[in-house]
């Protein structure tokens, strides 16, 4: 009886984890899976933001095509997925192989619910009690309910879709977790330290020395005092990853780990003080760079490692592959299990924002401020040196590259970036002023919503 079990861990950067370099014991269990299954090392988010990731996921679509590309957490009535675009549960079902189907979850407690997470669900399983509380969920309420369940579906072949928000804000965990890392700004002895072909020093994960924010400090949600926000963040992975222990432990005693198929993956990253910015917004390595690692002893080689771009859009393919459901026509993605080598390109979008890496190269570009970037990513691990201004060649290449693959997706239709800044833009004005002055679009708005993605005079 096959299973597949789908681990999506919110927030969660691949630089933070063991398996893929970082210099904390932050990942135990996680860095196993990878020792025994294959890791992907250049493994990327299709789209930033919860939405647009999690949509990407559950359909096998880059933005451009599925056009959920926000996160509507507080704004009744946002956005919706188009009907007639099937998840990958409905798949599931569809294929009429006798896969049970389960969502373990709390998407649909946004104002503007992510109701296509429960298409194709047979289950769909919230532990959150209070309707207008999501991120706060910590994930031992998640384990409850999703051990319960495997015990009871053991002897059926099943899909599950696990959702967990650790290591999103807010920190909340619990607090035999607290006080592992223990950062003193100032000293870096306990950190590692490396240097950039470019020339400066930087710390994996953190950023350039001069630049890190080591003395941020953030709640510690259980104690309601401040600690050093890095430090709180990778507890909170610690934390998660001890869950992830329990499921696999939990696998094993009812001796169906063989027969299952695991994927650990994250919508998206945390930029943690790079870029300025502690959350989430640009599509930076920060925010993208996402872990993506498969586990099943009855197919898979141990201690794999492929270096070829994967992003969200495989993960849905990968797990048809794994029940022998035929790919629909319309899914973009690779299974994970035919991809030896992975892509010399990714295209990656996001708020305001597309980009595309084609090799050490990356490229950023901002539709609403007419702003781009550069980086050459083998000598500037952490983007520090915008290339565009000193690289004319190479980012007229990559902004052709870009420009061919949206005309490409969109076939002369409307552009959904476009829409999508606009309905935003328009719905927070009501809710909060001062942001809607800072999405106010520029002057050649009109311009780029017509089509014409050439560069801004």
């Amino acid at each position: 009886m096959k299973k597949a079990i789908l681990i999506v861990i919110d927030t969660l950067r691949a630089d933070h984890l063991g398996c893929y370099g970082y210099f904390r014991n932050t990942s135990p269990n996680i860095d196993k899976l990878a020792e025994n299954g294959i890791l992907f090392k250049n493994s990327y988010s299709t789209a930033i933001t919860t939405g647009a990731g999690f949509t990407s996921i559950v359909t096998g679509l880059p933005p451009i095509k599925h056009r959920f590309y926000n996160t509507p957490f507080n704004i009744p009535n946002l956005n919706y997925l188009d009907d007639t675009i099937p998840t990958i549960a409905q798949v599931i079902q569809m294929s009429e192989k006798g896969i049970t189907t389960a969502a373990f979850d709390n998407l649909m407690n946004f104002s503007s619910p992510m109701d296509h997470l429960v298409r194709g669900m047979e289950y769909y399983i919230n532990p959150t009690g209070h309707p207008r509380k999501h991120c706060q969920l910590i994930g031992k309420k998640i384990n409850e309910k999703l051990i319960k369940w495997i015990e009871e579906h053991k002897d059926k072949s099943f899909f599950a879709f696990v959702h967990y928000w650790d290591p999103h804000t807010p920190y909340n965990h619990p607090e035999n977790f607290h006080g592992i890392f223990n950062h003193k700004p100032g000293n870096l002895d306990d950190l590692k330290i490396e240097k950039a072909p470019s020339g400066y020093e930087y710390v994996p994960g953190w950023g350039k020395i001069d630049k890190m924010w080591e003395n941020f400090k953030m709640r510690y949600e259980t104690t309601g005092e401040e600690y050093i926000a890095i430090d709180l963040y990778d507890e909170e992975i610690r934390y998660v990853d001890s869950l992830v222990g329990e499921v696999i432990e939990k696998l094993k005693e009812l001796k169906i780990d063989e027969e299952t198929l695991i994927i650990i993956t994250s919508d998206h990253g945390e930029q943690l003080g790079q870029h300025n910015y502690f959350l989430h917004y640009k599509i930076i390595e920060p925010d993208i760079h996402i872990p993506i690692i498969i586990y099943c002893p009855s197919l898979i080689d141990k201690g794999k490692t492929i270096d070829g771009f994967v992003q969200h859009i495989d993960i849905a393919p990968t797990i048809l592959s794994y029940f022998g459901i035929e790919k629909p026509s319309h899914l973009e993605g690779i299974s994970l299990f035919e991809i030896s080598k992975g892509r010399d390109k990714i295209f990656v979008e996001g708020h305001e924002y597309r980009g595309i890496i084609n090799g050490k190269w990356k490229y950023i570009r901002s539709y609403l401020r007419a702003e781009e970037e550069l980086y050459n990513l083998e000598t500037d691990p952490v983007e520090e040196i915008n290339l565009a201004h000193d690289e004319k060649e190479k980012l007229e290449e990559m902004r052709n590259t870009l420009n061919d693959w949206v005309r490409e997706n969109l076939k002369n239709t409307p552009d959904p970036l476009w829409e999508e800044i606009g309905k935003w833009a328009s719905k927070w004005s009501a809710h909060f002023k001062h942001e809607f002055e800072l999405l106010k679009p520029k002057p050649a708005f009109t311009k780029y919503r017509e089509g014409d993605y050439e560069d801004r005079k």
